[in-house]
């Protein structure tokens, strides 16, 4: 990126955008507005012409979204900091694909630390934004993709394809049915979010979350013991065992 940063403002309402404005104005120096639409058509139009580096994104506008919106685009080329009132579905999922977000109304402590991720994640590195590939597959599929770091490469990993989830203290470890390991700066709590009640994946423990597509055997009796495919044995914690049954009999 150049020595200031060329943004777009997308919001369908002007005193959002105004306020972002002034914002922008009076406390982030790194950033230089060069255009404002109040409609998905004519911020199409605008990033197609103007080739912003960066776009403060309305998720909720009439006449299409923000993320119908970025489905228009055959490739990402710019940096996106989606802008939201209370949405917790969408909150989640751009979280859990690492993605910045600003809540309205916006503060101007959470401005300062959106840029200042901005700058750092976009320094000295050509991005390729697998974060928004995945978040906008995430939205239209049933069989997510995960992000994961891997030297300076970023890999999507198809939901079908983990085995199992590890919690490692702040981090995760994904395990895949082809004998990889990955490691994540997801906690098992943001997987256990993400994935919800809709797909084949079960909080067994603490510590695991399996995919019972994987399952190839479990115990009748005590300790409830599952066996997967690779011959990995988990112990189910007691707590969670009427639930995995009954999951296991859908």
């Amino acid at each position: 990126m150049n020595s200031r940063i060329k943004c777009l403002l997308v919001d369908d309402e002007r005193n959002s955008r105004e306020v972002l404005k002034k914002l922008l104005a009076d406390y982030a120096n790194e950033i230089e507005l060069i255009g404002e639409a109040g409609d998905a058509d004519s911020a199409y139009k605008l990033i197609n012409d103007l080739k912003p580096e960066l776009v403060f994104l309305d998720i909720q506008m009439p006449g299409g979204d923000g993320f119908s919106l970025l489905k228009r685009f055959p490739k990402i080329q710019f940096e996106i900091i989606f802008v939201t009132s209370f949405d917790q579905y969408a909150i989640n999922a751009i979280r859990f694909n690492a993605l910045d977000y600003l809540l309205k109304p916006i503060e101007t402590k959470e401005l300062d630390n959106a840029i200042k991720r901005l700058i750092e994640k976009t320094r000295n590195t050509k991005r390729e934004h697998k974060e928004i590939e995945a978040l906008l597959h995430n939205l239209k599929s049933t069989n997510k993709r995960i992000t994961v770091h891997v030297g300076d490469k970023v890999k999507l990993i198809e939901e079908s394809d983990i085995m199992y989830i590890e919690a490692d203290g702040r981090y995760s470890n994904i395990y895949t049915n082809d004998s990889q390991k990955y490691t994540t700066p997801r906690n098992i709590k943001d997987f256990e979010d993400n994935f919800c009640d809709q797909t084949s994946f079960i909080r067994i423990s603490k510590t695991y979350m399996i995919n019972a597509v994987y399952i190839k055997e479990y115990s009748k009796g005590e300790p409830f013991v599952i066996k997967m495919n690779n011959g990995t044995t988990f112990e189910v914690a007691r707590r969670k065992k009427a639930e995995v049954l009954e999951k296991l009999r859908r």
